[in-house]
């Protein structure tokens, strides 16, 4: 061999062992951003919030994907945090296990059973929405009672009275639209037609057009993981399908505002990049007249 080629074939070598090490490194960091998790503080202000809500306190958590390669003892550093939150709320958006892994009943009772000191210590309640993973074989619903052992209410195209002292306010859950038919505007359009609010837990957000033209709100969807791998000037490298128009955080649609998490969990690749798991504290603020 040439001193040429040697040198050629050594300069290869080298370039691959920088990539291969570049990419395990980059694997490793991944793999430890996803078991930490951050806090969104968020605030949000609605015209019509009566005064007994205005700071209401909620704790915001969705995809938390539960199962053999993610077992619920993973979640404790992100409730670790919800419950340093005192929130006076806690708000569920779907996406409690993995469908394609593990046992349903297993993981979803898992998963329930880790949220359940959460949802006991919230003043006001815990209420739950579903997401695509959530739902088992046709036309069944998720497991009702479970939930409710947990103190938590699970909201399946259902809404609530949230009352405190003499004003009230109304939450609202929908089933994913991923696995199962829902109507929005027959849920919402069943409410008093008033200026009460409506915060919507919906678990995919591309669906927010139709939630504000229905009357909600407020809409609090998961389901994107934000992309799980966001690359900076480029973004989230893939999202999912009725979530990649709103792929994280907070935006406005049609007027209405739209909070998507992050999540905490995360599906293959179990790795984040610049896109850590999130514990969403959001607080609701009575917003002030012109």
């Amino acid at each position: 061999m040439t001193s040429s080629r040697r040198a050629l074939l050594r300069r290869w070598l080298l370039t691959g062992s920088t990539l291969a090490g570049s990419t395990a490194a980059v694997a490793a960091h991944g793999r430890a951003q996803a078991l930490q998790p951050v806090v969104e503080e968020v605030t949000v202000s609605l015209p019509s919030l009566p005064f007994a809500f205005d700071g209401l306190r909620a704790v915001v958590l969705g995809d938390l994907h539960v199962c053999p390669s993610f077992p619920a003892s993973q979640l404790a550093p992100a409730l670790a945090l919800a419950q340093a939150a005192k929130p006076d709320l806690v708000l569920l958006v779907g996406d409690y296990i993995c469908d394609r892994e593990g046992d349903y009943a297993t993981d979803m009772a898992a998963c329930v059973q880790a949220l359940e000191p959460l949802a006991r210590s919230a003043r006001w309640g815990a209420f739950a929405a579903f997401g695509n993973h959530d739902f088992p074989a046709p036309p069944d619903d998720p497991p009702r009672a479970l939930w409710r052992r947990a103190g938590i209410t699970p909201l399946l195209d259902e809404s609530v009275a949230l009352a405190r002292e003499n004003d009230f306010l109304w939450l609202v859950g929908l089933r994913s639209v991923i696995s199962r038919p829902t109507n929005v505007q027959g849920v919402l359009g069943a409410l008093p037609q008033d200026d009460t609010p409506r915060i919507l837990l919906w678990h995919e957000p591309d669906r927010a057009s139709f939630a504000a033209e229905a009357g909600a709100s407020l809409m609090l969807s998961g389901h994107t993981h934000g992309g799980q791998l966001v690359l900076p000037g480029v973004g989230p490298l893939r999202l999912p399908d009725e979530g990649k128009r709103y792929p994280a955080g907070l935006t406005y649609v049609e007027g209405m505002p739209l909070y998507t998490t992050r999540g905490v969990g995360v599906l293959p690749p179990r790795v984040r990049l610049n896109c850590p798991p999130e514990v969403t504290v959001l607080t609701l603020r009575r917003q002030k007249a012109p």
